[in-house]
C-alpha cells in the first residue's frame, strides 16, 4: 500500500469514526417511541334551563349556539343537561323553545339529556313524579330515535323511550360513559345503571341526575344513589346534578379507593334573564390530572369568578389514559 493511499484511508476512516460517534445521538433523538400527547378537551354541563323555555328563550339560543360555534375550538366533546329542560312540561311552546335551542347541536356536538322532575307528565297534573314516573312530553321531543342511530348511543331503560340513557365516547386517551337517570330514579333504574357501569368496566363513568345533593349536602335521593350504586364501582369519576339553586363539590372515595367529584349547579330564576343563561364548562388535562371548571354566559358573555363557579378539580383519575 503507498503512503498516500494509507493517508488517504486514515482520513476516510476518521471521519466514519465522528460519524458513528455522532449517530448514535441523533438518530435515537429522532427515532425513540415518544408517548402519545394527551389531548385536552371540555364538555359543557347545562343545569336547569326551565325558566329559559318559559320565558327567555333568547338565553337558551346563544346556550346552544355557542357549544356549536365552539366545539372545534374548545374540543367539546359532549354536551349534558341536568333536568328540567321546560318548566310546564303540557306546555308545546317551551317544547318548542327547548328542541330549537339544543337541537343547533345536532350533527355537531353530541348531547345526553337528564330528565328532571318539570320534564314529567305528573307535574302539571299535582301529582308527585317520584311516584308517577310517565315522561311522555319529554320522549315526543326527544324521543329514543333521534339518537340510536349516533356512534355514542349506548341505550335505554326502558328500551323504546329515553328516560334513562347512557352515552360513550372517547378523549384525552380515556374512554368514557355517561349514564343519564331520570329524576328520582326507581330501584328498577338504579339496577339497569348498575348492570351498564358494571359491563364496562374499561369505561371511566360520569352520572347525571337531576336531583342529588344542595351545593354540599346530599338530599335523600343522592344519599340513595352513593349507597346502592355511586360508591360500588371503581370506574365511577364524576356526579353531576342540578334542581337546587345553589353550587357545590362534594368530593368522596367509593369503597374501591376511587376519587368521585359530585359537582351541583343550578341558576334558575323565574323573573330575570340573567341567571338563567349560565352554564358549566368543564376542561379536562389528563396530563396534569385536572378538570378546569368555569361558569359562562353567552347570552351575558359574562364569567362568574366566584370560589363557588370558577375552580379547579385536582387529582383526577384518568387510569386509562393512553400512554
Amino acid at each position: 500500500m503507498t503512503r498516500f493511499r494509507a493517508r488517504v484511508l486514515g482520513v476516510v476512516a476518521a471521519a466514519l469514526s465522528v460519524s458513528l460517534v455522532a449517530l448514535p445521538a441523533t438518530a435515537a433523538d429522532r427515532s425513540a417511541p415518544r408517548a402519545k400527547a394527551l389531548e385536552n378537551f371540555s364538555i359543557v354541563v347545562l343545569p336547569d334551563t326551565q325558566y329559559s323555555a318559559e320565558s327567555f328563550p333568547q338565553a337558551f339560543n346563544a346556550q346552544g349556539k355557542w357549544i356549536k360555534d365552539n366545539t372545534i375550538a374548545r374540543n367539546i366533546k359532549y354536551a349534558i343537561h341536568e333536568g328540567d329542560i321546560v318548566d310546564d312540561s303540557d306546555e308545546p311552546y317551551q317544547w318548542t323553545n327547548a328542541t330549537g335551542a339544543i337541537g343547533q347541536l345536532n350533527g355537531t356536538t353530541p348531547y345526553i339529556l337528564g330528565v328532571g322532575n318539570h320534564d314529567m307528565d305528573a307535574m302539571p297534573k299535582g301529582q308527585n313524579p317520584a311516584v308517577v314516573r310517565d315522561a311522555a312530553a319529554f320522549n315526543r321531543n326527544f324521543p329514543r330515535s333521534g339518537f340510536s342511530n349516533l356512534p355514542s348511543f349506548g341505550g335505554t331503560y326502558p328500551a323504546g323511550q329515553n328516560d334513562n340513557s347512557f352515552h360513550m365516547f372517547s378523549a384525552g386517551g380515556t374512554n368514557w360513559l355517561i349514564l343519564a337517570l331520570k329524576y328520582a330514579p326507581t330501584d328498577d333504574e338504579i339496577a339497569w345503571g348498575n348492570r351498564v357501569i358494571t359491563e364496562h368496566p374499561d369505561r371511566q363513568v360520569m352520572i347525571v341526575t337531576h336531583a342529588y345533593q344542595n351545593g354540599t349536602t346530599k338530599d335523600s335521593v343522592g344519599q340513595k344513589l352513593w349507597t346502592k350504586m355511586v360508591s360500588r364501582h371503581p370506574n365511577v369519576a364524576m356526579v353531576f346534578s342540578g334542581h337546587y339553586v345553589n353550587q357545590g363539590v362534594i368530593v368522596e372515595k367509593g369503597v374501591n379507593g376511587n376519587t368521585v367529584h359530585q359537582i351541583q349547579a343550578d341558576y334558575q330564576n323565574p323573573s330575570t334573564l340573567g341567571p338563567n343563561s349560565y352554564f358549566r364548562i368543564l376542561e379536562f388535562n389528563p396530563t396534569a390530572k385536572t378538570v378546569s371548571v368555569q361558569t359562562y354566559s353567552p347570552y351575558l358573555n359574562k364569567n362568574l369568578t366566584d370560589a363557588k363557579n370558577q375552580f379547579t378539580l385536582q387529582n383526577v383519575s384518568f387510569p386509562h389514559a393512553l400512554r
